[in-house]
């Protein structure tokens, strides 16, 4: 017995500098988020009515050992509103890193650009707009499955991707989801001139057609970093799919009668090839940072209206190919307890505009973010807004959040979405989705 115990230990003595360099680690958080529709909103739809009723729960085990390392995160959560339970693996990767060189394979997720919640060069990772919950999450980014090989030196880094499997943004196109009335209606009305009438047609969703599973359908990427003394500078190149389909429009007829109606519209898409060449820089000045960022999508697919492509059926083409510019100037401003950030974002469409979905060639807005730490940096109160300078629309975000403990958060706000005064523009299409809501979370 002695020396059996004797044995243990000297095995043990043996293993533990193995120990010591390596570990697993488990992380996660339990949270769940109430809201209810502001009292001036739709009173059929939306006042009143629970808007948000998530509770989720999110592990992480990071394990490593070494110059090796291997990171798992998955959630399950349940939606009240639609009496969903969905579980999900948001991230599981294996790395490995040396000084020069490291390599990363599988489900992973990487944040492009300098931009704070606007998308120039982030193009890498799609979003989940699938719900409400989604949209207004902090991590509303979908991960991809890649192999990122990166390089390093003292003052940069490089980053090269291959995404052999395309992941499309994740849109509410699901029969009885609440968001689908906003990216397709259920009905439209069709004129027809030549009766001095209209038709209200019932909208049908048809395939969603995705890139073929082939080798030749992968993306491409690749990020340099420089880091220096008085700014960092990243430069990116994409060869990729758009995560966004383009719709096709398709009328179907009623054919018993003598003269053939429109009865029906077939709404169905497709995705299309995009390259992106970016870059983004950020300047210190002491307690401020000024950031830049540009990108530009040279031949781009842009959707054409459902006008055109119904009017001119001989052309099966549901887009044109133009030029694309994008930028971002922003500003942070972080003095004692206080974090100020602003920013102005702008895009232009080159060419003629006719046929497309798109009316405005120039598109422009700001953001506007403010928050202050308050009792010994257990209360946060926060304001942050979005204005798009087309059509005046804008969604203002008002928080506090409470640190009852290291582990547990209380939290309060409201998401309000404003139409502009002569239309509703891309924020105020949600109007009827402005929410009151109240959030949990417990941490370990």
């Amino acid at each position: 017995m002695k020396k059996r115990v004797k044995t243990t230990i000297a095995l043990l003595a043996m293993l533990s500098p193995l120990f010591a360099e390596g570990g697993v680690d488990f992380s996660g958080e339990v949270g769940t988020t109430w809201g209810v529709g502001a009292p001036w909103v739709d009173e059929d739809s939306s006042a009143g009515h629970f808007l948000l009723g998530d509770t989720s729960f999110t592990g992480e085990l990071d394990a490593y050992y070494g110059n090796s390392s291997a990171y798992v995160e998955g959630s399950l959560s349940y939606d009240a509103t639609s009496k969903e339970l969905s579980a999900a693996l948001k991230e599981a990767w294996l790395d490995y890193s040396d000084s020069f060189w490291g390599i990363r394979i599988g489900r992973q997720k990487a944040a492009w650009g300098k931009a704070d919640g606007i998308d120039i060069t982030n193009v890498l990772c799609p979003s989940d707009m699938s719900s409400f919950s989604a949209m207004t999450s902090d991590d509303s980014k979908l991960a991809v499955d890649a192999v990122r090989l990166s390089f390093s030196g003292n003052q940069f880094t490089v980053d090269a991707w291959w995404i052999p499997f395309f992941t499309p943004t994740s849109l509410p196109l699901d029969e009885g989801n609440s968001l689908r009335k906003y990216i397709i209606p259920s009905s439209v009305e069709f004129p027809l001139a030549a009766l001095g009438t209209s038709l209200i047609l019932p909208v049908t969703i048809g395939e969603v057609e995705s890139p073929e599973l082939a080798i030749w359908n992968g993306e491409y990427a690749i990020k340099l970093s420089g880091y220096f003394s008085a700014f960092d500078l990243s430069l990116y190149g994409f060869y990729g799919w758009d995560d966004l389909p383009l719709l096709d429009y398709t009328l179907t007829y009623d054919t018993s009668s003598y003269f053939a109606l429109p009865n029906g519209l077939t709404v169905s898409g497709q995705y299309k090839r995009m390259t992106m060449i970016g870059a983004d820089a950020a300047l210190p000045l002491g307690e401020t940072v000024i950031r830049l960022e540009g990108a530009f999508f040279p031949r781009r697919h842009i959707q054409k209206s459902a006008e055109a492509i119904i009017t001119d059926s001989e052309n099966a083409d549901v887009s044109e190919m133009h030029e694309e510019l994008s930028g971002l100037v922003g500003i942070d401003w972080m003095p004692s307890g206080w974090t100020l950030t602003a920013q102005y974002f702008c895009d232009y469409l080159f060419g003629d505009l006719d046929k497309l979905k798109r009316q405005d060639a120039y598109k422009h807005g700001a953001t506007l973010s403010i928050s202050k730490s308050l009792v010994n940096e257990t209360l946060e109160l926060s304001l942050s807004a979005l204005v798009n300078f087309n059509a005046f629309d804008s969604l203002i975000s008002p928080s506090v959040n409470y640190s009852l403990s290291d582990q547990i958060k209380f939290g309060c706000g409201a998401y309000i979405f404003l139409p502009g005064p002569d239309e509703d523009g891309e924020y105020g299409a949600y109007k009827d989705l402005t929410t009151i809501y109240l959030t949990a979370c417990f941490s370990f």
